[in-house]
Formats: structure tokens, sequence, C-alpha cells
């Protein structure tokens, strides 16, 4: 889980602790053996922890731990929410990570990941001068605003807390705060992926509406379903970076989400939100874009399949009625062309069979040029 010759002995533990020293790889710590005197004192919860079992564990090498810190940091939140203790001296961040599901777990075809999609790693770091705890909740998918599964396995763990040492030991050290936002640095990476991937599958979607004709009904459903997904996966990623951004974080050093004495990795972190809500924002405009085009695409579809019926309509009502006019003509009780007369007969079918064919190719003619013109609208209201 992270660098040192004593991992795999704590690794069975619920609580891995690692001791961080500046400018070095950090190093496994029994709690059974008496504390370390400097460094940063880094507890790893994993589940299925007690909290007052926790606390009595971890309560001899934090000052200032409180019971209610750690029910608080053991609960996984709806979105991230930051809490204070002791005029700030202990802060509480929750932040997280989002990342592509896989294609078995959720999508819109087989083998394919839903672009409207998302794993949310929420990461809670609880942190005060010389000690940090974090706890990683199991992630949940969303497909869209729906939950689709939860309980998954932890995500790139591993790999954050070895990009994390890297960073640490080039940074040179610093307090447990900013240990803590070298790990939310991290998490905050996945952000640009995450929109980045919402907006190549709107701009794919837009390709995808001018396949579909307007008289499939159904494929624009189906297709007005999946832009509905993007526009709440959009609106949970919004909802989850919103705690995230701090008024005055970038002047304000005291606003941290930990307490910190590196700022200037504070406003790295603080740009990267603020860039992925900018970016989102964007994306918000282009969905309401895609909103008006797909109200357009559906109701052609619906008015498309209402005047089919009622050219239907026109086709066999004039098929029916051109021959119901001349048979009751001809059973007028007064003198018609071959009245009482074999070639009157012939006369009849004739005209039947005349008439109701210049009938139809009229009707059918008009029926055409009512949908070229139809399309020409749709069109030029398209590329408006």
């Amino acid at each position: 889980m992270v660098a040192g010759s004593n991992v795999s002995e704590i690794a069975v533990l619920p609580v891995c602790a690692t001791v961080w020293v500046a400018g070095r790889e950090p190093q496994a710590w029994n709690l059974t053996a008496p504390p370390p005197l400097a460094g940063i004192h880094w507890f790893d919860i994993g589940h299925s922890v007690d909290s007052k079992d926790l606390f009595e564990q971890l309560e001899p090498f934090c000052e200032g731990l409180g019971q209610d810190m750690l029910d608080d940091l053991l609960t996984p939140d709806e979105v991230p929410e930051n809490r204070r203790w002791h005029e700030g001296t202990v802060r509480l961040a929750s932040s997280f990570g989002v990342y592509p599901p896989e294609g078995r777990e959720v999508g819109w075809g087989r083998g394919a990941a839903s672009p409207a999609g998302a794993v949310y790693q929420a990461v809670e770091l609880l942190a005060s001068g010389n000690w940090l705890i974090t706890r990683w909740h199991p992630p949940c998918l969303y497909c869209g605003s729906e939950l689709r599964k939860k309980g998954m396995e932890v995500v790139e763990k591993d790999a954050l807390i070895r990009d994390v040492t890297r960073r640490w030991k080039v940074n040179g050290g610093g307090n447990a705060g900013d240990l803590g936002v070298l790990a939310m640095h991290e998490l905050a990476l996945t952000y640009a992926p995450a929109h980045r991937q919402f907006q190549t599958a709107l701009e794919a979607w837009e390709l995808k509406l001018y396949e579909i004709g307007s008289e499939a009904h159904d494929a624009m459903l189906d297709h007005e379903r999946r832009l509905r997904e993007l526009g709440g996966a959009r609106a949970r990623l919004r909802d989850w970076l919103n705690p995230l951004n701090v008024s005055g974080l970038s002047r304000d050093r005291d606003r941290a989400w930990l307490p910190v004495d590196n700022h200037e990795e504070v406003k790295e972190v603080d740009d990267r939100v603020d860039e992925a809500l900018g970016e989102l924002s964007d994306l918000g405009d282009m969905l309401r874009h895609s909103f008006q085009l797909m109200h357009i695409r559906v109701s052609d579809a619906q008015r498309a399949q209402h005047e089919e019926r009622q050219r239907r309509l026109e086709f066999w009502g004039t098929i029916i009625l051109v021959p119901t006019l001349i048979v009751g003509f001809y059973g007028a009780n007064t003198w018609v062309p071959g009245d009482n007369r074999h070639w009157g007969f012939w006369v009849m079918v004739a005209a039947i069979a005349v008439l109701t064919t210049v009938g139809g190719t009229l009707v059918s003619w008009s029926n055409r040029r009512h949908r070229w013109e139809r399309s020409a609208r749709r069109e030029e209201r398209l590329l408006r």
C-alpha cells in the first residue's frame, strides 16, 4: 500500500499507520510499538472499524482527537462536507475521485462503458498539526443521477499513495494538513477526465442525432433518455464539486479544507476545482442547446407520425370515395349515360378506374410535396 519494509506485517490490521518525514519514503509503523518522535503520523482506516474502539486506539497518538470527529469521518456523506473543531486546529475535509466504470458494469451497449456513467470514490481526511486520519469509503457507481451499484472495491488507492509519496519528497514535506492536501490534489486530477468524458459523449450524441430520421420515434425517445442521463451526470459532478469550492480560498490560507502551511498547494487544488466547475458550466450551456434540438426532433417525430396516419386516411379515403360517388351517381333514379345499355356498365367501370387513379395520384403528389417542405423547414431550424 505504501513504501516501506514492514507493509506486509500491518496490511491485515484495520488501521494502517505510516510515518512521513520530509524528503523520505514513508515508513510503516506497528501501533503496538512506541510512537516515533518525529514525522507526520498517517492513519488510514480500513473497513468494518468500530468508532469507539478506533478512538481508544488512536487517541493516545492524536492530540485533540474527539469521538465525534471519528464518527463524522466514518460516516459517508451524500456530498462532500467540511467541518472544523478547536478553532480550526482540527479539520475534516470530504473529497472524492471520479473514475470511468467498467463496460460490464453499466453501458448503452454490450461491452461499452456508459458515457454518463461514473464511479465516485469518496475519501474523508481528518487532520491536525502532526497527524492525519483518512478513510476511503466504498465507491458508488452512478449512471447519470441514478445510483446503480454500492459497496464496490476501493479505486486507485495504491496508485494515489505512490504519487503522494513522490510529491511529498519533492515538496520537502510539511504538516499533516499539507500531506492531506497532496492526497486531495491527486483526487482532483480525476475531475478533468470526467467532465471531458461527458463533453465527448455529448458531441457524439449530437452527431448521432442527425443520423436518426424524424420518423424513427422509438429511436428518438431512446436518444432523449441518453441526453437526460448526460444532464444528470453533469449535475451530480457539479454538486459534489461545489462544497470544495470555498470562497476566498486562494487569498486566505485559513480558509483551506485542512490546517496547512503550504498555501500554494491549496491554490493548485482550488484551481482544478474552479476549472472543472467552469467546464461543467459550459457543458450545461451545451446541454441546454442539445435539449432544444432534441425537442425539435421529438416534436417533428410526433408530427411525422400524426401526418403519416393522416396521409394514409386521405389516400384510402380518396380510393373509396371516388367509386362510391360514381356508383351512387349511376344508382340515381334518373337518366344516366348508357341507361339500360350494355356499354353503360363499362363506362361506369372506366370512370371509376380513371378518376380513382387521378385522385390517388394527386393525393400522393400532395403528400410528397408536403413531406419535402416539412423536411426543408426542419433542416433550416436545426442549422440556425
